[in-house]
């Protein structure tokens, strides 16, 4: 079978793009922005974090067993994510795609809910065994305190996340350390981008991320206009 080829400017494989950062950072906000920009183009294909809308046990419990299922829960649904981007490999080339966060989260999140050795284990040995489809990681970041206040404002609109915990300052912060532990400390650290939206809006954090992208990729976002034929050329104005 051969693949349907995306024939224009830029990289002839696909390019698997991952938007990370802590919860309540803005990932799922500017995926969601970054989506309906781009609409029906061609070149993008987005993959959502899960396939579950509302979740089988909540994110965040300080019950261990009930924190240990919803992460094996989540792993479950990035491994079927990953098995739909590599059957889109098979069939597509030159695509970038967009993943709303990236794998390693789950063990991040893992670890923040201290869990006992052998289930953190356990999910790691799942986590290994597994070959990512990811080549570029854009980490978003800003200060805990800003975190926290998107956080408190999305709650208001999102009543099941109060039961995610999300709004506890130390089990952000720690979130935030073991990022830096999983992530922000590869030996690849040339495929992670870091984009502080501190004082940006998300309009201007997508910005950021498209200029990534072309960089990446080559792709440009500006169409470029053509002269009409009938214009004439500035040659035959100079003598």
């Amino acid at each position: 079978m051969s693949k349907n080829i995306y024939r224009n400017k830029g990289s002839k494989d696909n390019i698997v793009i991952s938007i990370a950062g802590p919860h309540g950072v803005g990932k799922t906000t500017i995926y969601t922005l970054f989506k309906k920009k781009v609409g029906d183009n061609a070149k993008f294909k987005f993959f959502p974090e899960r396939y579950r809308k509302i979740p089988p046990f909540p994110f965040g419990s300080h019950d261990k067993q009930i924190a240990f299922r919803s992460e094996l829960h989540f792993l479950q649904q990035l491994i079927r994510r990953n098995r739909n981007i590599s059957n889109f490999d098979v069939k597509y080339n030159g695509r970038i795609i967009i993943l709303d966060r990236t794998p390693v989260c789950v063990l991040v999140y893992s670890k923040s809910l201290n869990l006992k050795e052998k289930d953190f284990n356990l999910i790691l040995d799942m986590f290994n065994s597994v070959k990512w489809r990811e080549d570029y990681i854009i980490y978003l970041t800003a200060e805990p305190d800003t975190i926290l206040k998107r956080i408190i404002r999305r709650g208001s609109l999102q009543k099941i996340r109060k039961e995610w915990n999300e709004e506890e300052k130390e089990y952000l912060l720690k979130i935030i350390s073991f990022y830096n532990q999983f992530l922000l400390q590869k030996k690849e650290k040339n495929k992670i981008f870091i984009v502080n939206t501190e004082n940006l809006t998300a309009e201007e954090v997508l910005k950021e991320i498209e200029e990534i992208i072309v960089d990446l990729s080559g792709y440009y976002f500006k169409k470029i206009v053509k002269s009409p034929q009938n214009q004439m050329s500035i040659k035959e104005f100079i003598k």
